[in-house]
């Protein structure tokens, strides 16, 4: 069996950290045309677009690889991966766009995202797939106020009040629902292709929200949609969906769900930063700083598993050293 060397261990971070530039871009691209769809529209047709091009490299995949593999899913399992695309294209994205009706953009990057790793990690050590070490004490902390300093600074800064209180909930369940979806589909990406795990899912996403687009949208709506809208969906449905979440999936096989999480708190850095790019919106001082203690805190928490990676490494060269 081929050794995975060190650079191979570190390409599953880089996938993350590849998924959440996209996904950073993402929200610039919502904002050039997120005003100009229904929200359950723009979730159906986005997920609908890509179902064509996912099932088409499927068929390739298992054309490619036949007598290797077989398209055969145990019932629980399948029940599994369509409930956790439903989670996701209704229970997460809905719930998202639902509840910024009721709070801010601030308190959605932090309760909506921020909130994540932190339920995971609790989720996680009941299950007792975590072991709490000194660094992830102090860094999940760390990453969820330098998230909220992030957030805090801009023109609708982080706030809880009873005015906000409906969609600040909203946003916690929206929270919930991603760690409980990280660490299903944890248990599904080490026993099946990833192409078919995804293509099923967005399968599932895709059946959820078709009514909402035959009930809301008719032939003149679609028409009357500017080119601006359509690059908007276009962007999201090809690089933030089905690009990022094959990515974000193949990295969470190797990592595991908490790990996993930890890197949603890269959302509110690259979506500044593709704002200050994009958008030639300012960033201020909060921002650096607030950037600055996400990427320690990151650091912090994967630190064990990189010493543990090191370790893994030098023992075989160490036992070379023996006489023979």
């Amino acid at each position: 069996m081929q050794e995975s060397t060190p650079g191979s261990r570190l390409l599953p971070h880089l996938g993350f950290v590849i998924v959440y530039v996209l996904w950073g871009i993402n929200i610039c691209s919502m904002k050039f045309g997120g005003q100009q769809w229904d929200p359950l529209v723009f979730g159906a047709l986005r997920y609908a677009s890509i179902l064509p091009f996912l099932w088409a490299y499927t068929w390739w995949y298992y054309r490619k690889h036949r007598g290797r593999l077989k398209l055969q899913i145990a019932p629980r399992d399948l029940l599994l991966i369509a409930l956790l695309g439903v989670v996701s294209a209704v229970g997460m994205e809905v719930v998202l766009q639902y509840a910024l009706q009721y709070s801010n953009s601030a308190n959605g990057a932090v309760l909506g995202r921020g909130f994540m790793p932190v339920i995971t990690a609790c989720i996680a050590l009941l299950l007792k797939d975590l072991r709490l070490t000194p660094s992830v004490m102090v860094g999940i902390p760390l990453a969820l106020g330098s998230v909220i300093l992030i957030v805090a600074g801009g023109p609708e800064g982080f706030h809880l009040g009873p005015e906000t209180l409906r969609g600040d909930l909203l946003l916690l369940l929206r929270s919930f629902l991603g760690a409980l979806y990280l660490i299903g589909m944890n248990k599904l990406v080490g026993r099946y292709p990833l192409t078919l795990l995804v293509s099923l899912e967005m399968t599932a996403g895709a059946l959820a929200l078709l009514p909402f687009l035959f009930l809301n949208a008719d032939l003149g709506y679609l028409l009357s949609r500017s080119d601006l809208a359509w690059l908007s969906l276009a962007y999201t449905a090809l690089f933030a969906t089905l690009i990022g979440f094959s990515i974000h999936n193949w990295s969470l096989a190797r990592l595991g769900p908490f790990k996993a999480s930890v890197y949603g708190y890269l959302l509110p850095v690259t979506a500044a930063a593709a704002g200050y790019v994009l958008l030639g919106e300012e960033l201020g001082w909060n921002q650096y700083l607030g950037g600055a203690g996400v990427l320690f805190a990151m650091y912090l928490v994967q630190r064990d598993r990189m010493q543990l990676l090191k370790a893994s490494v030098s023992a075989p060269a160490a036992g070379t050293d023996k006489p023979a």
